[in-house]
């Protein structure tokens, strides 16, 4: 069989539909969800906003911004949140890579109102120091640990 032949079984236009008239195509049943499986990720991580981190306690702040974290992770990497040892792994070999990292980066400054350094973020020993930075960045002084992570000033 020639390439030219093999064309043939593959001939868009001898099925008699238009490609590109969505209302042509036959999808019943078919489901389009961009999301993970809710179930897999439990309840949504309600943050805080910044007028009110600032006035809770370093261990609550932590403790808020913990739970968010784990959620997004579970997100980007379609983990249970349960899963992720945020202690032991390095963002790396818990599987943040590059886009993941974006997904991650973008849902953290919308939500947090910080702006986070995608290059620390890849290469943090693990999502605790992220957490523990953005608690602190998050506190009455806005100051982090050096993490490259800064607190996005509102004018």
């Amino acid at each position: 069989m020639t390439v030219q032949d093999s064309r043939m079984a593959w001939d868009v236009d001898a099925w008699d539909i238009d490609a590109w008239d969505v209302d042509a195509w036959d999808v019943d049943g078919w489901e389009f969800d961009d999301d993970a499986d809710d179930s897999l990720l439990g309840p949504e991580v309600a943050v805080p906003g910044r007028s009110v981190m600032v006035t809770l306690s370093l261990e609550e702040r932590t403790r808020i911004i913990d739970a968010y974290v784990r959620r997004e992770l579970a997100r980007v990497l379609l983990v249970a949140p349960r899963d992720i040892d945020v202690s032991g792994r390095t963002m790396n070999s818990l599987g943040v890579g590059s886009v993941a990292g974006l997904q991650l980066q973008n849902r953290i400054e919308r939500a947090l109102e910080v702006e986070v350094n995608l290059q620390m973020l890849l290469l943090a020993n693990s999502a605790q120091e992220l957490i523990d930075c953005l608690a602190g960045q998050l506190g009455p002084d806005g100051h982090g640990n050096g993490h490259g992570h800064r607190v996005r000033q509102h004018a």
